[in-house]
């Protein structure tokens, strides 16, 4: 099974911004982090983390660093054997070779033949080392792809998405040397709508690098569209924004989405600094499921994390951000949005104006 759905969205999103599960204290592992893979015996499955291995003697000269490009072929850990048919060859990852990782490394799913991913096909997650070697870290689950969204290697965490038979996708926290599994991360940082009553977080993805530090992440619907934002900061640091507080608000008081649910609409600027939510209110006494004309826009300066609301002037129609478009102005003055409307089985494109009236235009554009 291919993986379109997070794709298509980021997709979308780049023209915007630069840039059932296993249960929390599981394990991805079914390989130890040792040096000799002759030596080892593989590991029964565990609640709690293995104890690391002692470094061998071939780490002597990494307990201060290494530098993976002048080690020789024999002095990097050895290829890994009886491997699942169609999956790469690749090196077994021992606790030394941690001390060797650091620019140009990347973390990657690989499946057999390394062709797109189906149903009860092998796949594990590697270290891929600038000069292209990869060296295993984990045997993934054969009953959903995992995609890797985001890779912090100095903290030795990963978060990946599980891909399945389902309209929403899992996303989890990865312990990279030890393989723990963490369904609720990111702790309040994670908006509501985003996160089970489990405390499992689904629907999210990076955006790309923020203008504040770290990484701009956003929340979807079931449907793929944009809903909220929050931070990685670093390591498993997450942070939210203050506006969140009053879009929950909003949602609960009825606050709709273009498709009537529950939620917001959600215009970025280019760089992923400005935020502007519309908060819209369904007419109930309509024929066909439209809006009031009458809301809220919030609009959220995110780089300095402040804040202001506005009643908004809208279609009769229920409105969504025209794919690949953007907020062209500042937090003062966001500019014109531009929108696509419907209701019922029409469509039309409006320019929305936070404290202007809505126009009405042929089409859309940058």
């Amino acid at each position: 099974m291919a993986m379109p759905r997070w794709g298509s969205v980021l997709a979308a999103t780049a023209g915007v911004v630069v840039g059932a599960g296993l249960l929390y204290g599981s394990y991805l592992t079914v390989a130890p982090l040792v040096a000799d893979s002759e030596a080892a015996a593989a590991p029964t499955a565990s609640s709690t983390p293995a104890a690391s291995p002692e470094p061998t003697a071939t780490s002597d000269a990494q307990a201060t660093g290494c530098d993976w490009a002048a080690l020789a072929g024999r002095d990097r850990p050895p290829y890994l054997k009886g491997r699942a048919d169609g999956m790469p060859r690749a090196r077994e990852m021992t606790d030394a070779t941690w001390e060797c990782v650091g620019d140009g490394w990347t973390v990657e799913v690989r499946s057999a033949g390394d062709d797109a991913w189906v149903p009860g096909s092998a796949q594990a997650l590697y270290l891929v080392a600038p000069d292209g070697d990869l060296l295993h870290l984990f045997d993934l689950r054969t009953d959903v792809a995992v995609e890797v969204l985001e890779a912090d290697l100095d903290a030795r965490l990963a978060w990946t998405a599980r891909h399945g038979d389902r309209a929403r996708v899992q996303v989890v926290q990865v312990g990279l040397d030890t393989g723990e599994v963490v369904d609720g991360w990111g702790g309040n940082a994670i908006p509501a709508a985003q996160v089970a009553r489990n405390g499992t977080v689904w629907d999210v993805a990076p955006l790309g690098a923020f203008a504040g530090g770290g990484t701009l992440w956003g929340g979807y619907t079931p449907d793929g569209d944009l809903q909220s934002l929050f931070v990685r900061e670093d390591g498993a640091t997450f942070d939210g924004f203050s506006a969140q507080k009053p879009l929950d608000n909003l949602v609960e008081d009825g606050a709709v989405n273009h498709r009537g649910d529950p939620g917001v609409e959600t215009w970025l600027n280019q760089d992923g600094t400005l935020a502007v939510f519309l908060a819209q209110r369904l007419d109930k006494a309509s024929k066909n499921t439209g809006s009031t004309g009458v809301g809220t826009w919030i609009v959220a300066d995110l780089a300095a994390d402040d804040w202001r609301v506005e009643t908004a002037t809208v279609p009769r129609w229920l409105c969504r951000p025209a794919p690949g478009t953007y907020a062209p102005g500042a937090f003062d003055d966001p500019g014109s949005l531009q929108a696509v409307c419907a209701k019922g089985e029409r469509e039309s494109v409006f320019r929305l104006a936070v404290g202007g009236d809505p126009v009405r235009v042929d089409n859309f554009g940058p």
